[in-house]
């Protein structure tokens, strides 16, 4: 080899290396392969274990629902095989590795569900069993892990073999399947469970005061936590010095109703928060066709609280409420959170303060609540949730 050509090729092949050392590594993470690899079998069963809640007992129930009984906007949690799910979970390490040329390579929805979904042929293979015991699939989430479908009570037990019955609990009347939901065993190696076959559903823990000042040893009035008190707990107030008010940052929060009437605004100017650029919007977002404006309900005062409380520490933010309506069987927030997520172009902060103990929770719920955060985490969304507010007592009692 002549010397040019030599310093040709040394020239070449530091390009190559150098291309490969600032691009993303996805060469790795290629489409996955097909994992349901039988025919699918009706007399072969599996259960679904850990999806049956604990107030589903013979003292709380009230008989079957009519079978008629339309559960629409169910979700079908899907899984990865483990090796797909372990080069996910490092991809997202890399993601905040500065030595990573992955480094903030964020990735949308649609392009999580190319590398790191199901095969196309398990999804198309799952809709098919849905649809062949009468379901209607609404849509298939871009990241190929979530599956909205509809269908009615009787449908859910000829497919999953378990019986949806009205309850009563803690003084409440709701319905719950009574039994862990089982699948065919062709089907296992890709499905995770159905998110929620019950209506029990996450829950604001906000506790309302007719005023926001009290009589007290500290002077007259005392005052509950109020935002200059934020501005000293965390030290904002040398960003304020120095500016920095959140402006240009949208922080959403996750609803199932929407914050009531002028409360935001009247919280603004109670407390001296005007003038600083802050904006509150509200959004129903609809990507999966499921997403219905919930109006206010009793839990608006849990809206109200979250958007104040952006507010009170970042009043130059804008503040997007993201809600959606319960579905019969199916928490609006986590339609949010998956609708928000799925349309590309997702806000950089997603907030939720809705509560469910894991063990009530269940396991395809549990695993709904992670499959979405790490797709938001790969997408490059902070999310943040409450911790901590009521500790154990999060868990209604066990023996219900």
């Amino acid at each position: 080899m002549t010397r040019k050509l030599c310093v040709a090729f040394a020239v070449a092949l530091t390009f190559v290396l150098s291309s490969l050392l600032t691009c993303p590594l996805w060469a790795e993470d290629s489409a996955s392969r097909s994992i349901i690899t039988q025919p699918i079998d009706e007399t072969r069963l599996v259960t679904l274990a850990g999806n049956t809640r604990f107030e589903a007992k013979a003292r709380n129930d009230r008989g079957p629902v009519p079978d008629e009984l339309p559960l629409d906007h169910m979700l079908l949690q899907l899984k990865r095989p483990a090796d797909l799910e372990r080069r996910f979970d490092r991809y997202i390490d890399s993601l905040t590795d500065k030595s990573s040329p992955n480094f903030r390579h964020w990735l949308t929805a649609a392009q999580q569900g190319e590398r790191y979904g199901l095969a196309q042929e398990d999804i198309d293979a799952i809709t098919q069993w849905l649809q062949s015991h009468g379901f209607t699939v609404g849509y298939v989430y871009p990241n190929r892990m979530v599956i909205d479908f509809s269908g009615t009570a009787g449908q859910v037990r000829e497919a999953f073999h378990t019986e949806i019955h009205y309850l009563e609990a803690h003084g409440e009347r709701h319905i719950a399947n009574m039994s862990d939901p089982q699948i065919p065993a062709a089907l296992a190696p890709a499905v995770q469970g159905v998110v929620s076959l019950h209506d029990f559903r996450p829950h604001a823990t906000s506790e309302p005061r007719p005023a926001y000042t009290f009589a007290g040893t500290c002077g007259t009035p005392c005052f509950y936590l109020v935002p200059a008190d934020f501005q000293t707990i965390y030290n904002v107030s040398p960003l304020y010095t120095a500016g920095i008010y959140g402006q240009g940052q949208t922080v959403a929060v996750i609803e199932d109703t929407n914050s009531y009437g002028d409360d935001w605004s009247t919280y603004q100017k109670t407390f001296g928060l005007t003038g600083y650029g802050g904006t509150l919007t509200t959004v129903h977002p609809n990507s999966g066709g499921n997403c219905s404006n919930p109006g206010t309900n009793p839990n608006d005062e849990e809206a109200d609280i979250d958007v104040e409380m952006v507010t009170a520490v970042a009043p130059g933010a804008h503040v997007e409420l993201a809600s959606c309506a319960n579905t019969i069987t199916t928490f609006g927030g986590l339609i949010a959170i998956q609708n928000l997520i799925s349309a590309g172009s997702p806000p950089a902060v997603m907030s939720m303060s809705y509560i469910e103990c894991e063990v009530s929770n269940g396991a395809a719920g549990n695993a709904a609540f992670n499959s979405a955060y790490q797709s938001a985490a790969a997408a490059g969304v902070s999310v943040f949730v409450d911790a901590g507010d009521s500790g154990g007592s999060g868990s209604p009692s066990m023996v219900s």
